[in-house]
């Protein structure tokens, strides 16, 4: 016997439509702001410039964890930004075997650069909303990234060896 799908409260399936339609928005503006930038970089070099900065120097493997994607594919990506100059590996100073990835003043200023963009573009669209939408958009949206566990900008620690 195959048993019934739980019912579906239809408000949060309609909140949770309106997250993955407005998620389609930012991934859009994110692009965008990617492309403007001065380096040629994919929204998945990009995240891990952004988790590098939050989290500072670490080893592939803990990168190919926090991105979920495997170690051959991190690896990838990090050799393609150090190609740019984006980030620099470095052999760890407790284990010389070890070799960690970290974010260059050129990573930290790309970011900068594209966050810079995201913000105009972003407060561009806030702009032309009521406040009172603006401020329930600021709790609902505070609230969803705190239960997603994702750093906000201000977390962000660029964080250089």
């Amino acid at each position: 016997m195959v048993k019934a799908a739980p019912a579906r409260d239809p408000a949060m399936a309609e909140a949770a439509e309106a997250f993955i339609t407005a998620s389609r928005a930012l991934v859009g503006i994110a692009i965008r702001s990617i492309n403007a930038a001065s380096a040629d970089i994919t929204l998945p070099q990009h995240r891990v410039l952004v988790v590098l900065a939050a989290d500072g120097p670490q080893g592939i493997s803990q990168l190919a964890d926090q991105l979920g994607i495997d170690q051959s594919n991190a690896s990838r990506l990090c050799d393609r930004l150090q190609r740019l100059g984006l980030i620099a590996r470095q052999r760890s100073s407790t284990d010389g075997r070890a070799v960690h990835v970290h974010l260059t003043s050129s990573g930290a200023k790309l970011l900068t650069e594209v966050n810079a963009h995201r913000q105009r573009e972003v407060g561009r669209i806030l702009s032309t909303m009521p406040r009172r939408t603006v401020e329930a958009a600021l709790q609902a949206l505070t609230d969803f990234s705190q239960v997603a566990r994702e750093a906000t900008e201000q977390e962000w620690s660029v964080h250089e060896v």
